[in-house]
């Protein structure tokens, strides 16, 4: 297996990861939802995954909504629900600004994640297009089972908060999140830091 790895950056990696990625790396046409983009391109809606999650009110398998990716990775590392969170406090009589910075997971960033996109190597996908069903399920298992085995060796080994001037301090975060599309043989997770 081999994985390519990008740094999500706030913009124009974002507005890539809508019109693209999360589509299977075809085109979404302008104003469609994400969701009717990916059943027309025969992409499963993405999931979270990862244990981070529970810190951000968040649940393994939950679909990834189009806000939510705009929050987390549009507006530099925002809640994934930083609408209903500032809605909640506005309700409650909260001023505008100490309800949006509620929303705010840390301080406002430009590099909000990592994608990583996991590839099978080509015989893998030759054996899996021409083999049979069976053949097929165990092939998308191994390779289902692989990267949640990467997920958890970044969650322990390598993930990690930098603070201080120029990141000079780093210690492990409580818990890490991903999302992860996943067309046929071919995964993308995107590690979101869950300060």
């Amino acid at each position: 297996m081999t994985v390519d790895i990008r740094v999500v950056r706030a913009g124009q990696m974002y507005r890539y990861y809508l019109r693209q990625t999360v589509v299977g790396d075809g085109h979404r046409p302008a104003r469609t939802p994400l969701r009717e983009a990916q059943e027309q391109a025969s992409v499963p809606a993405g999931r979270w995954m990862g244990r981070g999650l529970a810190a951000l009110g968040l649940t393994p398998g939950e679909e990834v909504t189009e806000s939510q990716l705009r929050y987390l990775f549009g507006e530099r590392g925002r809640h994934p629900y930083a609408d209903r969170i500032e809605a909640h406090l506005l309700a409650k009589g909260t001023s505008p600004k100490k309800a949006f910075k509620a929303g705010a997971l840390g301080r406002r960033v430009m590099v909000t994640g990592v994608d990583f996109v996991f590839r099978p190597q080509p015989t893998i996908y030759l054996l899996w297009a021409l083999g049979d069903d069976e053949t097929r399920r165990v092939i998308e298992a191994a390779h289902e089972r692989a990267i949640v085995r990467v997920l958890e060796w970044i969650e322990d080994e390598v993930a990690v908060i930098r603070y201080g001037k120029d990141g000079i301090y780093r210690v492990r975060p409580p818990g890490r999140s991903g999302r992860r599309p996943l067309p046929p043989l071919r995964g993308a997770l995107w590690d979101a830091a869950a300060p």
